[in-house]
């Protein structure tokens, strides 16, 4: 379809006029899916329920079909959010939620977004003992993929949930500049991982604790054929590409396993600490905190090779500098900034041309 010749008020009339087809296609949906639950169908076909079900037949995630279930059950009591549905008056999203609020604060919907629905029906949602005590500590999922990342979902109970926001945030605030223009999101994902990067020290943040441990298998002739891009993994979690492993190899103790062609185990590296404590003392009392020309962050001070250990770099005071948590772990080992030594405590960040 070429839309390019089309006005910006047409452009915005086929996306309502698309939304009220679907409003209308999911009221007739959601008939279908209340007459199959009153059969007991999805048994008879061997699904545990019709959600599962749903999902199954109309090729839609688990959460859309949650929503249309639940919608179809609800608007049987509801005939004037099903009538508004149908005129094409509201979205099916609007109707979920209009549909979760007691009969008699439904008339004045209209004068709110989506969000603020979500929030009313929250507020006049019940709580009851039985239902708090369900709750109870929360969950933590972690959904490893063969892919770079790992995703994390999880509840928390109210409270828990308010210190744990609160924490992340004071943490984002502390180790982040203000000058460092990070969405909100991004700057709590790097507050949580120093967080729980600190509860790996024995002996406080600054100091002499062991580092993380981390175990890296590499395919060795998949790896040597694109020079560390493809091949490398965590031992039982995401994939690694070559900063990444520099990275592990700055901070801490890796082990790193090579598999051959015919999965034979091949030694391609050692076990060691990069940097001893002693000679850590040492560079830290030399250069006073971080390195970075300008910076007045001194949490969670760390020792960087200016050349890195991987590279051939020694491990020496003359190659070793000081860097404050977030000049190391995202400054040069996310964004690849180049160190540029001014003198043996004072450095500037570049990036690469």
């Amino acid at each position: 379809m070429e839309l390019g010749s089309y006005s910006e008020d047409r452009l915005d009339q086929l996306i309502a006029d698309g939304e009220r087809q679907i409003a209308s296609i999911r009221l007739v949906q959601m008939a279908a899916i209340a007459e199959k639950r009153r059969r007991k169908s999805h048994l008879a076909d061997g699904y545990r329920s019709i959600v599962d079900w749903t999902a199954a037949r109309a090729d839609v995630s688990h959460q859309t079909a949650r929503s249309m279930c639940w919608t179809a059950s609800k608007l049987q009591d509801a005939p004037d959010v099903a009538e508004l549905l149908a005129s094409g008056e509201i979205s099916f999203d609007r109707a979920e939620q209009v549909a979760r609020l007691p009969e008699g604060h439904r008339d004045q919907h209209d004068v709110y977004d989506i969000s603020q629905l979500r929030r009313l029906v929250a507020h006049h949602k019940r709580l009851t003992r039985k239902r708090e005590r369900k709750i109870g500590n929360g969950f933590l999922h972690f959904g490893h993929s063969d892919e770079l990342t790992t995703s994390y979902w999880g509840e928390l109970p109210g409270l828990d949930a308010r210190i744990m926001e609160k924490a992340v945030d004071q943490r984002a605030d502390e180790i982040i500049s203000a000058d460092e223009r990070l969405a909100v999101a991004e700057r709590r994902a790097l507050a949580l991982v120093s967080i729980l990067q600190e509860s790996l020290y024995q002996d406080g943040a600054e100091a002499e604790a062991a580092a993380t441990e981390a175990a890296v298998i590499i395919d060795a002739r998949t790896a040597a054929e694109t020079n560390g891009e493809t091949g490398a993994a965590v031992l039982a979690g995401p994939r690694m590409g070559p900063e990444a492993l520099q990275e592990i190899m700055c901070n801490g103790i890796v082990e790193v396993f090579g598999i051959t062609e015919n999965g034979k185990p091949l030694d391609l590296g050692r076990r060691s600490r990069t940097v001893g404590r002693k000679l850590r003392r040492h560079v830290l009392h030399r250069d006073g905190g971080c390195t970075v020309e300008g910076c007045p962050f001194n949490y969670r001070l760390e020792v960087h090779h200016v050349i890195p250990w991987s590279h051939g770099g020694r491990t020496n005071a003359d190659n070793l500098i000081t860097l404050c948590w977030f000049h190391h772990h995202v400054s040069v080992h996310r964004e690849g900034l180049q160190i540029i030594r001014l003198g043996i405590s004072r450095v500037r960040l570049k990036r690469p041309r």
